[in-house]
């Protein structure tokens, strides 16, 4: 053990933190300029639901090439297909500084999607190689922590950039530049296969994984309505820049951030379960907010609830994934969990804009909190009761 940590640079965890900021960065950064990118496309005749899918379609790229970057990361190396996951990304990110064309635009953020993938599997598969047991659950929520802190920071520069021009946010996607040399050096080869007491080795527990790709699912198709109607909601309750909406997701990302942080604390007292139930409980009140939000100060009052709720339930679901996975099967594990996360991201907007056109904003995010109480609190509910009664 002692020999595994002398060998881990201690700029590795600070560098993997800083690539899974990427993965917030793919959509979140160009949220602000959605109602520009609208008026600017506005001539083609399904701008409406493609320019909002231009936020999200990275994640239909993420949901088909996950699986198949978790196997080629358990089998060649999680290393390497970091390195090529951060140079593809720079070159399709940045490419909506140039393109004026929507069918291209959307191509670009297909492979952005297909980069992020590569990213997101082989540094999750890379923190849960390296770290273990408490150690772990602290890396997890430091993870989710940067992450959070990421999208502080791009949604931010999205949000001042987007008053300018629809397509200046896109500029954002080239910072990575900065850290490409920086994973050559010092991010290193895991050490040796390391299980979990009480894993088997052999064998991939695929009821386990469905139920936490399940649940990873349901919470983006639902969290998204944040960045893909915030702006819109804003609009509608008298805002008068671009930069409210983004400065109230970028609210929610701060406490996101620092939920995450203390995931640790909260972990060493409760246990996976109920920290899903409370995290749901604060994601569905805040959604409710929004439903009957009247005024700007209404909506951000809502963040808060809604970043906690994130900053808890993200590493809390990798961790409860992870717990049963085996070492050599981090890399699918991974993919899966990414796959289900960003397949909820993708439909979301379809979901989100279905339900605004009938029952208008407020009623797209009334019938969310009514989805997250019917297919996670109240199931989860059902077996915190049965066990405790058994």
């Amino acid at each position: 053990m002692s020999t595994v940590l002398l060998r881990r640079s201690p700029f590795l965890l600070p560098v993997l933190l800083a690539c899974a900021s990427l993965t917030v960065m793919a959509g979140a950064t160009i949220a602000p300029g959605l109602p520009g990118l609208l008026a600017h496309f506005s001539d083609h005749p399904d701008a409406d639901y493609l320019t909002r899918l231009i936020l999200t379609i990275p994640g239909l790229a993420i949901a088909i090439t996950a699986p198949l970057a978790g196997i080629l990361a358990d089998r060649f190396g999680r290393r390497v297909l970091l390195q090529l996951g951060v140079l593809v990304y720079i070159a399709a990110g940045s490419a909506g500084l140039w393109l004026n064309d929507l069918s291209w635009l959307l191509f670009s953020r297909l492979l952005l999607g297909g980069a992020v993938g590569m990213i997101m599997v082989s540094s999750m598969a890379l923190l849960t190689d390296h770290f273990q047991g408490p150690e772990r659950d602290r890396a997890m929520g430091i993870q989710s922590s940067a992450m959070a802190a990421g999208g502080i920071v791009f949604i931010s520069a999205g949000s001042i950039l987007a008053d300018w021009s629809w397509r200046a946010p896109f500029a954002v996607y080239l910072v990575p530049v900065l850290l490409l040399p920086l994973v050559h050096r010092y991010v290193s080869k895991p050490p040796p296969n390391r299980d979990e007491p009480g894993i088997d080795g052999g064998r991939f527990p695929v009821a386990h994984a469905m139920f936490i790709y399940a649940l990873g699912f349901v919470t983006m198709l639902l969290f998204y309505f944040i960045p893909t109607q915030l702006p819109f909601l804003s609009l509608e309750l008298g805002a008068d820049s671009l930069k409210v909406a983004g400065f109230a997701v970028v609210l929610s990302q701060i406490c996101s951030s620092v939920a995450s942080a203390n995931y640790q604390r909260l972990r060493a007292r409760f246990g996976n379960r109920q920290i899903l139930l409370g995290s749901f409980l604060c994601l569905a009140t805040g959604f409710f907010l929004l439903s009957q939000a009247r005024s700007l100060v209404t909506m951000y009052a809502s963040m808060p609830l809604i970043g906690v709720a994130l900053g808890f339930n993200f590493p809390n679901l990798t961790i409860w994934l992870m717990s049963k996975v085996p070492a050599s099967m981090r890399g699918r594990a991974s993919g899966g969990i990414s796959t289900a996360v960003f397949l909820g991201q993708f439909l979301s907007p379809l979901l989100s804009q279905f339900l605004a056109s009938r029952y208008q904003l407020s009623g797209a995010f009334f019938g969310a909190m009514l989805l997250m109480l019917l297919l996670v609190v109240l199931p989860n509910l059902i077996v915190l009761w049965r066990q405790r009664t058994a």
